[in-house]
């Protein structure tokens, strides 16, 4: 009786077959990698635009939630500059007042500080800034003055188009200051391009910033643009500044696509756009 043999052939993947499925899978893999690591790129720009926004309007709650960490060793002169030493008065005893917050944002470089007032006379005057200007000398805590860098490597520039462009690229830099009125409590806002080294500002850097309307040095609204400095996103964002702002609520994120929903004077062919 003869035995039948029953053969099976066993066909596996050939050299081509697994290249191409390894070549297909790395395609997929890199894809994948692009995508997440362009993600995460733009996800850390927002979290710049978010930082910066917050660390303006917080200007404005420290300026409402007044903070004193000075003790009785603390002196202020005519010149509105404090000094620690020479035998100071009790706080809420000296001749000076915290009337604001000094901010200047020059490419990436962050610096902020308290502004002092020195009472002079008691003139009153048209309105709150004249008044403040009338009869303050104004100066800068130094012992408040802090330092920090814009995150992910995002630093400030001008718009590309509308009334506010220059050429793309241009460095940037803006002061702002925000004061309040000891009469009224309320808050003003100006903003200038021009940002002195703050150990230099002076009474009259200050004062200089203090005009009432529309300018620059003034009121006028700003649209400062972060450019994520050599990272790919899908569009830039500005922090707008609005015009006579005067609370948190003033400063805003923007997009190119975002159109003013408050301000419905401004033409559209007006806006600045990053």
């Amino acid at each position: 009786m003869g035995r039948h043999f029953i053969h099976t052939e066993t066909k596996g993947f050939t050299i081509i077959e697994t290249m191409l499925v390894l070549a297909i899978t790395g395609v997929l893999v890199a894809g994948l990698l692009i995508g997440l690591g362009s993600s995460i790129a733009n996800q850390r720009y927002k979290d710049s635009v978010v930082t910066l926004k917050s660390q303006i309007q917080s200007q404005y709650s420290q300026i409402d939630n007044v903070t004193n960490g000075r003790d009785s060793s603390w002196t202020c002169g005519a010149t509105a500059v404090p000094v620690q030493g020479g035998g100071g008065k009790q706080p809420g005893q000296t001749d000076c007042v915290l009337l604001g917050r000094y901010m200047a944002i020059v490419g990436s470089d962050i610096t902020t500080a308290s502004v002092v007032g020195y009472g002079t006379t008691n003139i009153a005057g048209a309105n709150d800034v004249e008044t403040i200007t009338n009869n303050y000398t104004l100066g800068i805590s130094k012992n408040t003055i802090t330092t920090s860098t814009l995150e992910w490597g995002a630093v400030i520039r001008w718009p590309k188009s509308g009334p506010d462009s220059k050429p793309a690229g241009t460095n940037r830099a803006i002061a702002i200051l925000i004061l309040q009125s000891p009469n009224s409590g309320t808050s003003y806002t100006f903003t200038s391009d021009t940002v002195t080294e703050i150990n230099s500002v002076s009474s009259q850097t200050l004062k200089n910033m203090m005009i009432v309307g529309p300018t620059v040095p003034g009121q006028k609204r700003q649209t400062v643009c972060l450019d994520p400095n050599g990272i790919t996103v899908p569009e830039t964002i500005a922090i707008y500044i609005r015009e006579a702002a005067n609370s948190p609520s003033s400063i805003e994120s923007r997009t190119n696509s975002t159109t003013d929903t408050v301000e419905v004077n401004t033409d559209p062919s007006e806006r600045s756009k990053c």
